[in-house]
C-alpha cells in the first residue's frame, strides 16, 4: 500500500470500491464480498468491515482489519484506529 495512491482514491473516489456501494453490499448481505476487498487494499470496505466487527464486539479482529493501512502512516487510517470506530 502506499499513501499517496491510498490518499488519492479516498478524496476522488476513483479507482476503488466507492462507499455508497460499499454500503449498498452490506445492505444487501454481501458481506463477505466487503471483508474479501478489504483485504485487497480497498479503504472503504475496509473501514467498514472494521466498524461491522466493532459493532459486533469484535474490536480486536477489527484493528487488525485497519493495521496495514495504519502501517503505512498514513493519516486518515491513524485516525480511524485511535477514534475506535
Amino acid at each position: 500500500m502506499d499513501i499517496g495512491d491510498l490518499d488519492y482514491r479516498v478524496r476522488t473516489q476513483s479507482g476503488c470500491i466507492p462507499p455508497h456501494l460499499v454500503s449498498r453490499l452490506l445492505e444487501l448481505g454481501h458481506a463477505e464480498e466487503v471483508e474479501l476487498w478489504a483485504g485487497r487494499g480497498e479503504w472503504f470496505c475496509a473501514q467498514e468491515w472494521a466498524r461491522l466487527l466493532a459493532g459486533q464486539g469484535r474490536e480486536e479482529q477489527a484493528l487488525e482489519v485497519l493495521a496495514p493501512y495504519v502501517a503505512t502512516g498514513w493519516w486518515t487510517a491513524v485516525r480511524g484506529r485511535f477514534e475506535r470506530f
